[in-house]
């Protein structure tokens, strides 16, 4: 995978563009369609944007998942941050996001996960398809605190060459060749020197006033001087009046009514919450503030988190609370007299809502209505419908239907709208085969714990939907995809279901106190061996669920145990560099001669008895004799490996790695990627190319067990990518 390049200095405060961009073409010998296994958001939204040019076109950007655009036709959000890979994993991280109001096929993002390691903005003039991309001499902070503030980047109107992004640490930067180099505004007056956990906050936003072009930039100011302006274009700036000490304004809005609306709170959070906050208006000609914080009655404590106006009207705002922890979720408030008076999705006494998670019903998350949501800094109405207010949370994106009913006895339908958007950090997965109404997929995730998937290409519902603690490992049945077991670092360590998913059995007896570890299911379901996480942890194995556990005889600590697919009895284990095998189900296993590397991952057929492949960062291996002896496959290296469906029935299965084919002999590798093969390893083709490497991709990978070409594989944000061939 590529790596950063800087092609020359242009300055002391310049860093040059990287001819390379993210659209360089590989030579890839098989076309594919990327999309993911639906799960509907699964991480934090962290700002929307709408086009004022062109109905129905936004963006979304994500903590660690990359932006996304809105795909009017397809009526979902499209990835297009996918050029950067591996190497590169921490641009994933999108800081801000602009579109340009003149030409609606112009858009920009500031990537950069975290602040340890530089960032870049690039810029597309085709909806971000392809890209240019500047590398910054400083970092951004996708993923760090504040990384809800408003956008920092920002796109001249009038001079629409010109954008502005307000870093964290290096004050306020100017573009004037539409985004392609850079340089430090030097005649603004202040960085910012309010730090949270250890990092900057800086510039949180950059506004113009839509009647006279002035520009505006928010700075974290602990002395509350947070707002600038410039009226000359940027070579001079003035600090307007203080604001309340303590308070900083994370998002602000400029009306055409010489008013800017402001949300505040006493942290930036998301990470820190909020003890206080405010919403003001500034009147730009008097220079003086008005508090206008709602009050509705809710109960409300914490602060502000986003504010969006009416393209409509001026004099109507949403602004949406932070860290407000009430049972129903975080509120949002609405006033159509520029704060004079709000009204709320619900009060102490009222609820003026209904939530519409029926497109991704595990949103309710076992309750009977799902939150609104938490976390919400992102908020946007649509310049085009003013029923239309779309918002993030810590789990996904919401959107209302009808907005302009709030305060009448209707209440406001809000539904799931993050359909395409999957940010989720994915641990593992298996793919069985399945029949009508058994799971096609399950997975293990950071946060959601994970889902059986009866549809990969819809999202979950609630029952189906794992949501108890950090997972380990997970594995099922391959005869029969309804049974399936996994582990988690909490109290039910321990799992399995016997109706795909629908319910799951904690088992409450375990051999020893231990959390997590791993598990391995027999092929009928109808054994598990558990191995703890505890560094004296000896495998053992039950055949009633937990009821009687005996030690796996012949096997030491820490083994690692795969079972057999084909035949209930077999299992396979690599401990102390050498290879185990087990035909009585797991009570007893012997060496069988082979030795592997404990780094060794063994994937066992689908298909066949005995056939066990194995990887471990080199070349992969093949065992046909149930792990006595194996081959090297010497056509490539693989970081993980994995089985689907054979090309024809009744073949070879198919053999997904992730990898490269950079060996002896190949004259024309394609590099590290996406790879299968038909042949048994004989020959590779690779899936992926540059425009898709999928940022920071986690080493699990499987294909589909009944649909050829399709593969499944991991990643730390960009959930689970699901490829199949084109046409």
């Amino acid at each position: 995978m590529r790596s950063v390049r800087i092609l020359s200095l242009l300055s002391a405060a310049a860093v040059a563009l990287s001819a390379a961009g993210c659209s360089a073409k590989s030579s890839a010998q098989l076309s594919y369609d990327w999309s993911n296994v639906a799960i509907g958001g699964g991480g934090y939204i962290t700002g929307i944007v709408y086009d004022p040019g062109e109905e129905g076109l936004a963006y979304a950007r994500t903590d660690i998942g990359g932006a996304y655009r809105f795909d009017k036709e397809k009526g979902r959000w499209v990835a297009i941050t996918d050029c950067f890979g591996g190497d590169e994993w921490n641009l994933i991280g999108i800081e801000s996001i602009a579109c340009d109001p003149k030409e609606t096929s112009r858009v920009y993002c500031a990537c950069g996960t975290y602040m340890g390691q530089n960032g870049a903005i690039i810029s597309s003039k085709d909806y971000g398809k392809t890209w240019k991309r500047f590398d910054l001499p400083f970092g951004c902070g996708g993923n760090n605190s504040g990384r809800g503030v408003g956008e920092r980047l920002k796109v001249d109107p009038v001079n629409n060459n010109i954008v502005y992004f307000g870093s964290r640490s290096d004050g306020l930067w100017r573009s004037e060749d539409f985004g392609e180099t850079w340089k430090q505004v030097e005649s603004f007056p202040v960085k910012g020197d309010y730090l949270q956990e250890g990092n900057k906050i800086g510039i949180m936003w950059v506004e113009f006033d839509p009647v006279n072009g002035d520009v505006y930039a928010g700075a974290a100011m602990m002395n509350g001087e947070c707002i600038y302006r410039s009226s000359d274009g940027g070579n001079s700036w003035e600090a307007l009046p203080a604001n309340a000490p303590g308070y900083y304004p994370l998002q602000a809005v400029i009306s055409t009514n010489g008013k800017m609306y402001m949300a505040c709170s006493d942290t930036c959070g998301p990470n820190t919450d909020p003890k206080a906050g405010a919403v003001y208006s500034l009147d730009l000609k008097t220079e003086t503030f008005t508090d206008i914080t709602p009050d509705v009655g809710d109960g409300h404590y914490g602060g502000y988190g986003g504010i969006t106006l009416d393209g409509q009207d001026p004099d109507t705002v949403v602004v949406t609370s932070l860290s407000f922890w009430d049972d129903k979720g975080d509120n949002l408030y609405r006033t159509t007299d520029g704060g004079e008076s709000w009204s709320a999705l619900y009060t102490k006494t009222e609820k003026n809502y209904v939530m519409d998670t029926s497109r991704a019903q595990w949103l309710d998350w076992g309750r009977d209505e799902a939150k609104t949501g938490w976390w919400t800094a992102a908020v946007a109405l649509d310049p085009f419908d003013s029923d239309k207010v779309s918002y993030g949370t810590g789990a996904t994106l919401f959107s209302t239907k009808n907005l302009t009913d709030l305060g009448s006895d209707t209440p406001v339908t809000i539904e799931f709208d993050a359909y395409g958007i999957e940010e989720t950090a994915v641990f593992d997965m298996v793919a069985p085969p399945y029949e009508e109404g058994k799971p096609q997929l399950y997975s293990i995730m950071g946060d959601l714990t994970g889902f059986a998937h009866l549809d990969v290409e819809k999202c979950p519902d609630d029952a189906h939907f794992m949501k108890n603690g950090n997972p380990t490992s997970v594995d099922c049945a391959w005869l029969d995809s309804n049974y399936a077991v996994y582990t988690s670092e909490s109290k039910q360590a321990l799992v399995y279901t016997t109706d795909g998913g629908a319910t799951w059995e904690t088992i409450k007896k375990l051999p020893e106190k231990s959390q997590g570890g791993s598990a391995s299911m027999s092929a009928d379901g109808s054994t598990i061996i558990w191995k703890p996480a505890s560094i004296s942890g000896k495998p053992y194995v039950t055949n009633d669920y937990g009821k009687t556990w005996y030690y796996c005889e012949g096997i030491g600590y820490g083994a690692k145990i795969a079972a057999d697919r084909v035949d209930p009895k077999k299992f396979y284990a690599i401990s102390g560099g050498m290879v185990y095998a087990s035909e009585d189900g797991g009570f007893n296993f012997t060496a069988t001669g082979a030795v592997l590397t404990d780094s060794c991952v063994l994937t066992p057929s689908g298909k066949k008895s005995g056939v066990i492949w194995a990887c471990g960062g080199s070349y992969p291996m093949v065992s046909e004799d149930g792990g006595k002896t194996f081959t090297l496959v010497k056509t490539a290296n693989a970081t993980a490996l994995g089985l689907g469906a054979p090309k024809k029935s009744g073949g070879d299965e198919t053999i997904y790695i992730m990898g490269n084919d950079n060996v002896e002999g190949n004259k024309t590798p394609h590099g590290d990627g996406i790879y299968r093969s038909t042949d048994n390893g004989k020959s590779w083709q690779r899936l992926n190319d540059d425009d898709h490497l999928f940022g920071n991709i986690t080493p699990s990978i499987t294909g589909d067990s009944q649909v050829f070409g399709r593969v499944y594989f991991a990643t730390n944000g960009r959930g689970i990518v699901m490829g199949n061939e084109a046409g």
